[in-house]
């Protein structure tokens, strides 16, 4: 697999891609994804989330305010291009989930962001514990994202 984002489709150029990465100030976190299994929580995965944010001329964003969507589409525009690359029976298109509010957390000052969560857990045999493949896809997604800029937990200004 090569180790940049799979942007064939969804972004025209790199240049694109770097632009929507730095105006939105993307950047990511992983969490363990779980599952109950015959009554026992067990963790199957993980999960990636993205978190992108507005303008800092907005000063009042919002779910109703029209750049909310606009940064939901470039930041589910980035976890496309991620499922696009990595192994697609741990991490693909149609398991991309994405919230509808806008959240704030201390570890990015507090900035109004938008978030996708990509869960990573294999697909074709759900339920079973997280194995050294699900471990990999993760890791390397997270260096794939970096290489295409986006930051591990938050963006420094």
């Amino acid at each position: 697999m090569e180790a940049k984002l799979n942007i064939r489709g969804i972004f025209s150029s790199e240049e694109e891609m770097t632009g929507v990465i730095r105006s939105r100030r993307i950047c990511y976190d992983t969490e363990p994804y779980y599952t109950t299994t015959k009554g026992q929580l067990v963790q199957i995965g993980y999960q990636i989330n993205l978190y992108g944010t507005f303008p800092q001329t907005d000063k009042k964003p919002s779910p109703d305010d029209p750049e909310f969507r606009k940064v939901l589409r470039d930041v589910r525009k980035v976890a496309e291009a991620l499922s696009n690359t990595c192994d697609p029976l741990h991490m693909c298109e149609s398991t991309i989930e994405e919230a509808n509010t806008i959240s704030y957390s201390h570890d990015r000052k507090m900035r109004p962001d938008v978030t996708v969560h990509i869960p990573v857990f294999d697909q074709e045999h759900f339920g079973h514990p997280v194995d050294s493949h699900i471990e990999e896809t993760v890791g390397l997604a997270g260096k794939i994202l970096e290489i295409a800029g986006v930051r591990r937990k938050r963006w420094e200004d």
